[in-house]
């Protein structure tokens, strides 16, 4: 039996359903604006990913502003990077998915991962988004080890509950 969410229409009541069927019967999610953080660090670098961590994350990440912009025709969706010169948003939040697929082909992978600081820049990036309506979410890649204290991340953590974002945390280890 497959449980009803909230935001699924009603299905008939069938045995059997194939994702054609649940893909048709799904409602357009609601608006929300999203950051995507990416680690470009040396850690990336590592093979145990096929072809290296980097490249995998390039994937999921073309995969997650894919499908955040087509749930609903205004959301938006911005990248930045983690590493290298320091914390660099690559793309402002926006719903141009040609902007978003080739933002990440420039990128170098060099330097150490600063999560605690490119959250609070997404952090800032959802503050001047152009709709205010909506959600916030921030989706952090994470494929190097944190060099933040405990007490700065829970100090951002604080910053985002306050201002009710949402983060997504997706580690390669």
């Amino acid at each position: 039996m497959i449980s009803r969410h909230s935001h699924l229409s009603p299905l008939p009541q069938h045995t059997h359903y194939t994702t054609q069927t649940l893909l048709f019967h799904a409602v357009a999610m609601p608006l929300e604006t999203t950051i995507v953080c990416v680690d470009n660090s040396d850690w990336t670098r590592n093979g145990d990913y096929i072809p290296t961590r980097f490249e995998a994350q390039h994937d999921a990440v073309n995969l997650v502003t894919g499908a955040k912009t087509q749930q609903n025709p205004e959301s938006t969706v911005g990248v930045l990077t983690m590493a290298g010169r320091g914390v660099e948003l690559l793309v402002s939040p926006t719903d141009d998915i040609g902007k978003l697929l080739s933002c990440l082909h420039g990128v170098k992978v060099c330097g150490k991962s600063d999560m605690a600081g490119a959250v609070q820049v997404a952090q800032l990036a959802l503050k001047h988004r152009r709709n205010k309506n909506g959600g916030q979410r921030v989706v952090v890649f994470v494929g190097s080890p944190l060099e933040a204290d405990a007490k700065s991340l829970v100090k951002v953590g604080k910053q985002l509950k306050k201002n009710g974002i949402a983060v997504d945390v997706v580690v390669a280890s």
